[in-house]
């Protein structure tokens, strides 16, 4: 995991777009329930400022379909990374509550996804999930661009522990199912072979 800081410059733009289309939130168990942008800032940025939010800039398109959830993984929204990796500086608005997820393409292996914004101090309010055009000057105490590569559990959380029983020996089970029943030796044996 590698951690870059860069400093963009941008154009003011006043126009907002607010898109993506509602998803169904990943089953119980799928391990795609996604971080919050609170808990990849606090592991992979610990000496950044707390922040209310983040305007996310750059999200690497080739790792999967990016989504995110503004209600606790309840439903969740495909992020329009057309819209904000092209030049222009045009971000997604996010509270740092909202939470981060990529559905990686099938026949991909993907290692690592690079994820670049910055950090705002006042919460987006309605804005938040909204697209909208950043500048220098909005920037919240002089916040800078930080680029993440981070791996796939990073954003998307462990998949939760599975108890899966240990398998047993089979033959051994047949020959205590054939004693038990007082079955001969001889179904034991075929039994065993089965």
């Amino acid at each position: 995991m590698t951690t870059n800081a860069l400093i963009h410059g941008s154009t003011p733009s006043a126009s907002a777009h607010r898109g993506g289309e509602r998803r169904p939130a990943a089953p119980a168990g799928a391990g795609l329930g996604g971080n919050t942008l609170a808990q990849i800032m606090e592991e992979n940025c610990p000496d950044m400022l707390a922040a209310a939010g983040v305007v996310i800039e750059h999200l690497d398109a080739q790792a999967g379909a990016w989504q995110f959830s503004a209600d606790q993984g309840q439903t969740w929204r495909a992020i329009r990374t057309d819209l904000i990796n092209r030049p222009g500086n045009l971000g997604l608005a996010l509270d740092r509550d909202a939470r981060l997820r990529v559905l990686p393409f099938g026949g991909h292996r993907v290692t690592g996804a690079r994820v670049a914004f910055h950090a705002v101090q006042r919460s987006h309010g309605q804005g938040n999930g909204s697209y909208r055009a950043y500048a220098p000057d909005e920037r919240d105490g002089g916040s800078r661009t930080v680029t993440l590569v981070l791996s796939l559990a990073a954003i998307n959380g462990a998949p939760p522990v599975v108890h899966v029983p240990r398998p047993r020996n089979k033959r051994a089970m047949v020959q205590r199912a054939a004693a038990s029943v007082g079955v001969g030796a001889a179904l034991s044996g075929s039994m065993a072979m089965a």
